[in-house]
């Protein structure tokens, strides 16, 4: 009877171990699936981090450039008022000039409130 009782913790034991290292390999699998996934988040954050820095740089640039056209109307009108032109006569220029100046506000405004803040 002892020898039956040892030969029954024996396979006890084995079974237990297989079991054991069934539960390492998938550990390991699922460590591996982990590691992988968060290395392409990451790349993920990463290409994204960059589109949303060429983004910024093309709305400064658009709004540099809305600013740029608001200035030379600026000065296009002044230099008809000082040849002699009326208010009257500008007025569809003043109201465009208007327009350009609404729209770069509205431009640096949206590029301000959704530009992340830079990390330290």
């Amino acid at each position: 009877m002892t020898t039956t009782l040892l030969v029954i913790l024996v396979v006890i034991v084995l079974l237990t171990m297989a079991s054991v290292a069934s539960v390492h390999t998938k550990l390991d699998t699922i460590a591996k699936e982990t590691q992988n996934t968060m290395s392409a988040l990451d790349d993920k954050i990463s290409a994204l981090q960059t589109a949303v820095a060429n983004e910024t740089t093309v709305n400064q640039s658009a709004i540099t450039l809305i600013q740029g056209f608001g200035q030379r109307l600026s000065d296009a009108i002044a230099a008809a008022l000082a040849a002699g032109a009326t208010d009257a006569e500008l007025s569809a220029l003043n109201d465009l000039q208007t327009t350009l100046g609404t729209n770069a506000d509205a431009l640096a405004a949206a590029v301000a409130a959704n530009t992340p803040a830079p990390t330290p």
